[in-house]
């Protein structure tokens, strides 16, 4: 099974190769250049299209840019990808309770489906305000230097309010997370934020990460590994990065897109 998975791996990324040329190529090309049948292809193309990684149209199939800066990405397969992985994080929240949600878009994403609860949300994303909630629940805003294009409350003032407050549960997106580096971020600022929602969380710490984020660190610490109790993933993520992630005593979930 693990050959099976890495052979396939192996195959897509070679198409991937192939693909970089920006051009459209039909399965039949891919077929002979690849020197695997246009089925094979096809489900290649198939699930790489899942991942926002090419757009198909007509037996063709071009690359798409997945993002670089990860939650600056205009990727719709992408985002409809960090919108399950979402959902599913909010389905842990129940009535009543109070969440932190950071400055990330996916956790931003799982706003939206706590829409038929009553819930207390903190959170230093100023697009939370704008999203719909239930008549009978709280959003509280840090407050602090707004940063664009994310919209994000970072500084003293968002930090220090963060300290006074203790939430059920924490929703958390981030840049990168890896065994190596835990949970990071490329703003500084940003990551103290995450710092002190996941001290200040008195329940379960959840982070939402698609396949592009397993393994990988930016510059800056939130925190480490054993401060997460859930990982929400996909099923694109490589296997033995989220074992090793499991081997730090991370719950790693993976929703099938």
């Amino acid at each position: 099974m693990k050959n099976a998975i890495v052979n396939v791996q192996a195959r897509q990324k070679a198409l991937l190769t192939v693909l970089e040329d920006d051009h459209l190529h039909t399965v039949n090309a891919l077929s002979q250049r690849l020197n695997v049948s246009e089925t094979t292809i096809r489900r290649d193309l198939s699930s790489l299209a899942r991942m926002g990684k090419v757009i198909r149209s007509h037996g063709k199939a071009k690359r798409l840019n997945t993002g670089t800066v990860i939650d600056n990405c205009d990727n719709q397969n992408i985002e409809i990808l960090k919108e399950i992985l979402a959902k599913t994080a909010a389905s842990f929240v129940k009535d009543g309770q109070t969440v932190f949600i950071n400055s990330s878009s996916a956790a931003l994403d799982a706003v939206k489906y706590l829409i038929n609860k009553k819930v207390t949300i903190i959170t230093n994303n100023v697009k939370v305000a704008a999203l719909d909630h239930h008549s009978e629940s709280s959003v509280f805003l840090s407050g602090g230097e707004v940063r664009f294009p994310k919209e994000a409350l970072i500084g003293q003032a968002a930090q220090a309010f963060f300290e006074t407050i203790q939430a059920d549960i924490a929703i958390i997106g981030c840049y990168g997370i890896s065994v190596t580096r835990g949970l990071t971020t490329p703003v500084i600022h940003e990551a103290k934020i995450n710092e002190v929602i996941v001290k200040q969380t008195k329940g379960i710490v959840i982070c939402i990460a698609d396949y592009r984020k397993i393994g990988e660190s930016a510059n800056f610490k939130s925190c480490d590994l054993t401060c997460i109790d859930y990982l929400i993933t996909d099923t694109f993520s490589d296997p033995e990065r989220l074992k090793q992630i499991e081997d730090c005593g991370v719950n790693v979930i993976q929703i099938q897109i």
